[in-house]
């Protein structure tokens, strides 16, 4: 397997944004709502700075020992 997609530091950061612009498109297809949307990027944007704090922690933590 070329890519093991598990040990990968952005998973979830990755398929935060993967379902946001699923879920905008959708939307933008079926049901044009703008809070909806800025609700999801919301999300998006909180589970790539939750990403971001974990992928540090571990950097540093490995860097520690």
């Amino acid at each position: 397997m070329l890519f093991n997609n598990k040990e990968h530091p952005w998973r979830f950061a990755i398929g935060g944004w993967g379902a946001f612009v699923v879920a905008a498109i959708l939307f933008l297809i079926f049901d044009y709502d703008i809070y909806l949307m800025l609700g999801l990027l919301t999300a998006a944007i909180i589970v790539t700075i939750g990403n971001a704090i974990y992928v540090l922690y571990t950097k540093r933590k490995s860097k520690g020992e």
